[in-house]
Order: structure tokens, then sequence, then C-alpha cells
């Protein structure tokens, strides 16, 4: 009997070896399950900053160049509607500007004539109200954009104003608005 005791004892001891030695492996697997765990977490958040950073940039990007673009239009819209504004017989003519032609929008009241000069100076576009009979003051002008180039032409009705934004083509309402006066 005491060898049978011997040899259950040398079963069981050799069992609770096993036993411990698979607890110890499977301890050993959950830990290194638990480290890729955290590790595969870890990179997903970094991954995560990444596409937020870049997406950051892109959308600050596309709203720059919107803003742009809008500015642009802006600028060419209001030259636009300040010509369509003016509007008349004789209404839209030229002058001659501290640094270059002038595009003269004239509107006659019962008190007397103003003028709307729309004309480059120092590198911008600027408009200047004023009595039709006063001098040019740049003082007084208004920046409407920054532009090198302010070009301008009357063809048939039709007054073409160019600057570094684009191009503003009005067609004139009346025959004879388009006829050139100096101021």
């Amino acid at each position: 009997m005491s060898s049978t005791n011997t040899q259950f004892l040398d079963v069981v001891q050799t069992s609770v070896v096993s036993v411990s030695a698979l607890d110890d492996k499977n301890h050993r697997s959950r830990d290194y399950s638990r480290i890729f765990a955290g590790l595969l977490f870890a990179l997903f958040i970094v991954t995560l900053l990444f596409a937020i950073v870049a997406g950051t940039k892109v959308y600050s990007a596309l709203a720059t160049m919107h803003d742009i673009s809008n500015e642009s239009r802006l600028a060419v819209n209001l030259l636009e509607n300040s010509i369509r504004a003016a509007d008349a017989v004789g209404a839209v003519g030229e002058g001659s500007g501290p640094e270059g032609p002038a595009l003269v929008l004239t509107e006659r009241f019962t008190t007397g004539e103003f003028e709307t000069r729309i004309y480059s100076y120092e590198g911008n576009i600027v408009q200047e109200y004023a009595l039709a009979d006063a001098p040019y003051d740049p003082a007084k002008a208004t920046v409407i954009v920054a532009s090198e180039t302010f070009a301008f032409t009357f063809d048939e009705g039709v007054v073409s104003v160019e600057t570094d934004d684009g191009t503003a083509v009005v067609a004139l309402r009346t025959e004879a608005g388009g006829e050139a006066h100096a101021s």
C-alpha cells in the first residue's frame, strides 16, 4: 500500500506541477494578451491623432482658399454693382486719377453733380466720392481691394474692368452710358 500511496502522491505531485506550469503559462499568455491589446489601443490613438491633425490642416487650407476666393469675387462684384448702379446716360466715363486713368461714375442731382471715382493708388484699387469739380484726393478714398492691375475699356455700351482678381464686364442699359468724359 505504501508503494501505491507513493505512486499516487507522485502522480498527484506531477499533476499539480503540470497544472501549476499550465497556470503560469496561462498567466504569461494573458499578460502578453493585455500588453498586445494595450499596444494596439495606443497605436489606434496615435493614428487617430495624426488623422485629426491632418484633417485640421486640410480644413484650414480649404477655408483660407475659400476666403481668398470670396474676397476676390467681392471686389469684382463691387465694381460691377457700382457701374450698374450708376448706369444712366453719360454717367459712366473716364477721368484722370493720381496714378493713371480713373473710372468715373457721375450722379446728377438738383444740388449738383457728384462722382464716384474708382482708380489705382499705391497698389490698391480705391473708390472716392466727391463733387464733380473737386480735385482727386486719395486720402479721402476707400480701398476696395489690393491690386496692381487696374484697366478698363468702353466698347459699344459694354464696360470691362480688369483687376488682379479678374475682369468685370457690365453691359450698360443706356445706349450712351459708356461715353467717356473728362473730369
